[in-house]
Order: C-alpha cells, then sequence, then structure tokens
C-alpha cells in the first residue's frame, strides 16, 4: 500500500510540474501557489466571479456524523432519512463535504455518501494527514499535510484522480464550486483552480487571516477570523472593500475558535477544544452581510451561551446535562452534540429546546453540517434571564468556574431581585468555588434592590444542626444597604458586630455601615463593641470598626458618646489604630453646649 501511494504521489508531482511550466509564460495569470506575484487588483478573481454567477455550492446533507467505539462512523441526518452507521480506520475526524463524508485512515481516503453510509471510492494517501474536503456532486478536492508542504487531490465520483498538485506551502481547506476549485493558503492567499486543466485561473489576497473555503447554505465563504463573501465584492478583498462579517470582541469562557485553522489537523476524538467552541453563521444573500438571526454561541462544556451579534450582549444561557463536543449554528438557531450521543437544536432567540434527536450510544465527536435545515420554534420561551444564569452559577464544577465568573459579572447588571438571592446563595454556600464566593461578595456590594433577601439573609446565623455551616455576606450586605439607607437594616446589622462567625472584614464593614444609618436603638450593642474591643482589637480590621463604631455614637448622641471616646483617646491601652480614628473624629466635631442640642432638635422636629 506505500509503495502505490508512492508511486501515485511520484508520477503526479511530475504532472503538477508540467501545468505548472505550461502556465509560466502567460503572464496574466499567476503560478500555481507561487508568492511571486502582484496583486492584481482583484481582476483575475473578478473574473471567475463572472464565470460562475449563477452557479451555486451543492447543498450539503443535513448530517450529523459521529465517531464511536472502535472507528464506528454513525451518520444522524436532522430531516428526512435513516441513521446509518459505516466502518473506517481512522486518524482524522470525518469531513462532510457535500453529499459525501470524507474519512481518513489506514493509509487510505475514502468517500462515504451521505445519505447512506456507503462507501463510493478510495484512495491511498501513504499515511499523509487528511486537513480539509469541498465537493460539487462531480469532484472532491481534498488537502493533504504533506511534512511543511500540502498535496492537493482532486478525485472523482468514480474514485480517479483528476488532479494531484504538490506545494511547498501549506495549504487549508477546499471547497469546489462548479468545477473551480478554491483553496485556501499561506493565511492570505485564496486560489482558485481549474479541477479539468488544473491551471490557477484566479487569485484573491484576503486582508484577514484565511484557511478555509466553506459553503454555507449555498453561498461560498473565505474565512478563519470572520467570514468573507464570494460574490461581485469579492474583487475588492485586498482594498478592504469584500463583503465581511466577523463576531463582535467581548470576555468569554475559555479561547474559544469560529473556525478550526483549516491547516491544522483535526484529531478522531473530541478533546478540550471541541467543548470551547464558537459558532455563527453567515447571513447567506443579503445585501449587507451580517449574522443569522442576530445571534452567535458559545459552548463552554456543560454551558452554551447566546449572544446578540451586534453588541454581544448576552440573551441567554443553558445548562445542559453533559458536555458539548461538536456543533453548527443553523437556520434560527445552533445544534449541538453531547458526548453521551444527543443532539440537541435550539432555538436562536431563547436558547430553549427546539428539538432533540438521540444518536444511540455515547460518542467520541461529532461534525455538524446543515444546509437548508432550519431550527424550529420551542414550545415555550423558558424561564427569564436571571433565572437561567442561577442555573448555570449554581452548579457545583470547578471546570465551570470560569464561565460562571463571567456570568455572576452579568448577573450583577440585572435588576431583577432574584440576583440578589443567587449571590447571596452562592457567597453564603460552602460548597462554592472560593473564587465565585469572591465574586459574589463583590457584585452584592454594589447591589441596589433586593433589599428584603439581604435582611432575610442577616436573619440566618451559622447553625450546625440545621445545616447552616456558613453565615451570610454581612460585609457585602451592610454596605448594599447602608447605600440604599435600608431603615430596617440598622439593627441587624448591629446584631452582627458580636458574631464570632464572621470574618474581621465584615465586622469592619458593618460597623462603617451603622456609622452612615445606625440609630438610637442600636447603642446597647455600639457601646458594648466599643468597650471590648477599643483595648483588644486583634486586627487593623477591627481596630477600624472600633472607630467607625465611635462615629455612630457620636452622630446618634454625642452627648452621651462624647465621654466615652475622650476617655478612649486618652487611655494608652487603647490601639493604636483605633486612638488615631477617634482623635480625628474629635477634632472634626468640636463639643458643643448642651444647651444647644434640645434647641437643634426642636428644630428639625419642627422642619
Amino acid at each position: 500500500m506505500k509503495t502505490s501511494a508512492k508511486m501515485t504521489i511520484t508520477a503526479a508531482l511530475g504532472l503538477a510540474s508540467a501545468l505548472s511550466q505550461g502556465c509560466a509564460g502567460d503572464s496574466s495569470r499567476p503560478k500555481t501557489f507561487s508568492t511571486d506575484w502582484l496583486d492584481d487588483g482583484g481582476r483575475s478573481i473578478s473574473e471567475v466571479q463572472a464565470r460562475l454567477r449563477g452557479v451555486r455550492p451543492s447543498v450539503s446533507t443535513d448530517l450529523v456524523v459521529s465517531v464511536a467505539g472502535n472507528d464506528k462512523i454513525i451518520g444522524t441526518p436532522l430531516g428526512e432519512g435513516a441513521q446509518w452507521t459505516a466502518t473506517h480506520a481512522l486518524d482524522a475526524r470525518p469531513i462532510i463535504a457535500g453529499g459525501v463524508v470524507v474519512v481518513s485512515g489506514g493509509n487510505e481516503v475514502a468517500a462515504l455518501d451521505a445519505a447512506s453510509g456507503k462507501k463510493l471510492w478510495s484512495r491511498p494517501t501513504g499515511g499523509l494527514p487528511l486537513l480539509g474536503a469541498g465537493d460539487d456532486g462531480n469532484v472532491t478536492a481534498l488537502s493533504l499535510s504533506r511534512g511543511a508542504g500540502s498535496t492537493l487531490l482532486v478525485v472523482g465520483r468514480d474514485g480517479s484522480v483528476k488532479r494531484q498538485l504538490e506545494t511547498d506551502k501549506a495549504i487549508g481547506d477546499p471547497e469546489v464550486v462548479g468545477g473551480v476549485v478554491f483553496v485556501p493558503w499561506a493565511n492570505q492567499y485564496v486560489s482558485a483552480i481549474d479541477a479539468a486543466s488544473g491551471d490557477e485561473i484566479g487569485r484573491v489576497t484576503i486582508r484577514d487571516k484565511v484557511s478555509r473555503a466553506l459553503a454555507i447554505g449555498g453561498t461560498l465563504y473565505f474565512g478563519e477570523l470572520a467570514y468573507v463573501r464570494f460574490d461581485d465584492k469579492i474583487g475588492q478583498a485586498s482594498r478592504g472593500g469584500a463583503s465581511r462579517v466577523a463576531l463582535p470582541s467581548r470576555e468569554l469562557p475559555g479561547t474559544p475558535r469560529l473556525l478550526v485553522p483549516g491547516t491544522e489537523k483535526v484529531p478522531p476524538a473530541a478533546n478540550a477544544r471541541d467543548r470551547d467552541r464558537l459558532f455563527g453563521r453567515p447571513s447567506g444573500d443579503a445585501a449587507t452581510l451580517g449574522i443569522d438571526s442576530n445571534r452567535f454561541y458559545a459552548s463552554y462544556y456543560r454551558l452554551i451561551f447566546g449572544f446578540e451579534s451586534q453588541r454581544g450582549h448576552l440573551a441567554w444561557v443553558r445548562t445542559h446535562a453533559h458536555d458539548f463536543i461538536g456543533g453548527d449554528a443553523v437556520v434560527g438557531g445552533v445544534v449541538l452534540c453531547d458526548d453521551q450521543g444527543k443532539i440537541v437544536v435550539l432555538d436562536a432567540q431563547t436558547g430553549q429546546v427546539a428539538m432533540e434527536r438521540p444518536i444511540g450510544e455515547p460518542i467520541k465527536s461529532c461534525v455538524v453540517q446543515a444546509d437548508s435545515f432550519q431550527a424550529p420554534k420551542p414550545a415555550s420561551p423558558g424561564p427569564s434571564l436571571g433565572q437561567q444564569i442561577t442555573d448555570a452559577v449554581t452548579v457545583r464544577e470547578a471546570t465551570l468556574a470560569t464561565a460562571q465568573r463571567l456570568l455572576l459579572r452579568e448577573l450583577a447588571t440585572l435588576e431583577d431581585e432574584a440576583a440578589t438571592k443567587t449571590l447571596i446563595d452562592i457567597a453564603s454556600d460552602t460548597r462554592s468555588v472560593p473564587v465565585l464566593v469572591a465574586d459574589a461578595r463583590a457584585a452584592l456590594a454594589t447591589r441596589r434592590n433586593g433589599a428584603s433577601h439581604m435582611l432575610a439573609a442577616l436573619g440566618k446565623h451559622y447553625d450546625y444542626l440545621h445545616d447552616v455551616l456558613r453565615s451570610p455576606p454581612v460585609g457585602p450586605i451592610a454596605d448594599a444597604l447602608a447605600a440604599m439607607k435600608d431603615p430596617n437594616a440598622a439593627p441587624l446589622i448591629a446584631t452582627r458586630l458580636l458574631d464570632p462567625q464572621i470574618t474581621d472584614d465584615d465586622v469592619k464593614r458593618a460597623a462603617a455601615a451603622l456609622a452612615l444609618i445606625g440609630t438610637e436603638k442600636e447603642m446597647p450593642q455600639l457601646k458594648q463593641f466599643f468597650a471590648m474591643y477599643r483595648g483588644t482589637a486583634p486586627t487593623d480590621e477591627v481596630a477600624v470598626a472600633v472607630g467607625s463604631v465611635g462615629e455612630a455614637m457620636l452622630r446618634i448622641n454625642a452627648k452621651e458618646a462624647r465621654p466615652l471616646v475622650e476617655a478612649a483617646v486618652k487611655d494608652t491601652m487603647t490601639v493604636p489604630v483605633a486612638r488615631a480614628r477617634l482623635e480625628a473624629l474629635l477634632a472634626a466635631t468640636p463639643d458643643k453646649p448642651a444647651a444647644d442640642k434640645p434647641a437643634a432638635d426642636k428644630s428639625a422636629t419642627k422642619k
């Protein structure tokens, strides 16, 4: 087998060389894959576009192809048709191209009929890795990695090799339209090669990184980080004038990719990169190129996010039972498959399940192709965004922490009072990941609604027998309630000053809140705390709290509090941090004659 493959490639090398020499005298055409070419301003690619005007890429089968067991390939139609299975050695992930599924392994590449799984043809490769494939119903173009270079193989439906071109350049994933093979290479060029003659009949320079040519919904696109449409503006690509759309930049969990580089071999089994993906479908024939349904999607293990495609705002998030390992955006939604063998179709607008289909067994990987398939409409709109985020951030899995941190920040922007309760629950739960506890506490301090949930939390104390194992986030709640000037907050905050289960930071923040909203009713707790800790504060935070308590007492009842504060300042046993704060308070609030106070109070009452 290896000898046969070597002979085939060697013979074809001579053919490719002869073809290149035959075109060398034609100065109007670029030499195939040669960098000795000056950009022609889009002339040659515009001629190709004119030649193919009215010719659309062949419609691909709406199909999910999965790898399961030992080299088992399963094809599951998204529309009508029966599920099929095939067996073939695999050293790369299957590729759906038009009406065929291309598989590679065992030193050969083979094409299976996408509707039935029946093998149509096979060719030896000598073990060269398969990178990409395209098909127009008549021929299939394959890109194979060959060390630092590449092989482009064009195979007819009968399995005969129509063209085999060797190059020292790294070529990407090709596509075929009307007998023209579009091959991206060197991350910036797309060459149009006539499949019948092997001539490069046109080339375009694209100012985006480009390693894939792909047909989506009957339209040809080039790209990797964005989509560039092959239309009557393609000749302007080198000047930035082509029809182009990209996803907005925004914070995302992990480092997801929209398209896997076409020069990268994709292994048969899914890895971490497959659990961390971006999906977005260009909007097809619209005059201004956009993203279908105004949505793009990001998967992260068990989570899938839907984002608004103009500014990247979070529209919805869904929590799934198992990890997503593959998928693709479709008209009106997104198709995903999980590692346990379930296909899920989600609605673009709501993220709700529009359709489910079982594969029948756990799978190692999957690829999705949907040209004409449209996501059905779900039965209901589903829960609110706040509830969706709550469902996602309360999943107790360390692998989701990165995504959950992002979602907590999104939750903090919602005015839904239920969001406040979720933040409290996370900060109070001993099972929460520590970094999420810190984020929830920070978000709580900035909340300006949900006071009823905060007050209810302050009423809960550590109780081992009743499974209350962590005190509520007293400090952040105190910050928020003080900012809201809630009249019901001060008594509950005061009861926490002497709680041994809260942190010193919580003590400091509770005291600071009481300095703003404390009342005469809290004076007993304030005086008790002041007496206990002005000389024994174990940390600077508690010492600062002593100062805040002194401030609260002076504001509430200066006549009663001032002698206590003055005595503390004079006492050498008062801790230095507290003494300095108290001295500053006395200097800022000079003593007034006692007779002045009733008059001031009476005046205030009249007002």
